[in-house]
């Protein structure tokens, strides 16, 4: 496994345009650092900088247990395509959530036995030469029902799916996975907003950001700490997939 690396410079596909915030994370510190990116990125929340190497004395944090959670504007959607109410996810469960923020729509997992098994595992596999930074990964690594069990195959299964009726789903970026992780919540979480993702588990989550320096390892995000790190690409983890919310949805109204 490749250790973890504190660089913030490989290729990957940013957040859309009307995505108020990307968070700082202890291992993108480097960033603020060098200024590099301070003017478009906030300023790390006092819990993610006292994480920061020791060396570092950050004064005025204040009380971590003070801290507020995050605050997450999502819409629950149902497989056709209707909006789900949220009141009862046993009875009514919604099958995916629009971040009204990021304006990114998410797959939501099942504890169901089947493709969307919360607890499925893919290696990190994409045989095109334009996309997979230079190394294509490991095809049929993980453990996994409903599909070959790796991230390419999970991908074609899920648009041929078409999950809330569509077909455009896709593994996401190191950027893109970041806005949904919510650091507030302490280790060994899920750091993630369960009442939008109420079959979570604090896993481990592929993006499909091959790590620039070797190319045989891709970004993960880590939803047991709510941080990233990098791994090879023939480890068998988590798969989330996401895709562009429409910019004017014609979403109808759940069934009465």
């Amino acid at each position: 496994m490749l250790e973890q690396r504190t660089q913030f410079h490989d290729n990957a596909r940013p957040l859309p345009n009307n995505n108020p915030y990307i968070r700082l994370r202890p291992n993108q510190m480097k960033i603020m650092i060098n200024k590099s990116a301070a003017s478009k990125t906030p300023i790390a929340s006092c819990r993610n900088m006292a994480m920061l190497l020791s060396v570092l004395v950050i004064a005025g944090c204040g009380d971590a247990s003070s801290l507020k959670p995050f605050i997450f504007d999502m819409t629950r959607i149902n497989q056709d395509g209707s909006v789900n109410d949220g009141k009862d996810y046993a009875k009514q469960p919604w099958a995916c959530v629009k971040d009204n923020q990021s304006g990114l729509m998410w797959e939501v997992k099942t504890a169901e036995p089947g493709l969307q098994n919360i607890n499925n595992t893919y290696t990190w596999y994409d045989p095109d030469n334009t996309t997979n930074g230079g190394f294509a990964g490991k095809a049929k690594g993980g453990v996994c029902s409903g599909s070959d069990c790796d991230t390419d195959s999970y991908i074609k299964a899920i648009n041929a799916k078409k999950l809330c009726g569509l077909t455009d789903w896709y593994l996401p970026s190191r950027f893109e996975l970041n806005s949904i992780v919510d650091t507030s919540i302490s280790p060994p979480g899920p750091t993630i907003a369960k009442a939008f993702f109420p079959e979570s588990v604090a896993g481990k989550y592929w993006t499909d950001t091959t790590f620039k320096t070797r190319r045989a390892g891709a970004w993960v995000w880590r939803f047991d700490q709510g941080s990233d790190y990098v791994v090879e690409k023939s480890e068998a983890l988590n798969v989330r997939l996401t895709r562009p919310a429409p910019k004017n949805p014609e979403v109808k109204a759940a069934p009465k």
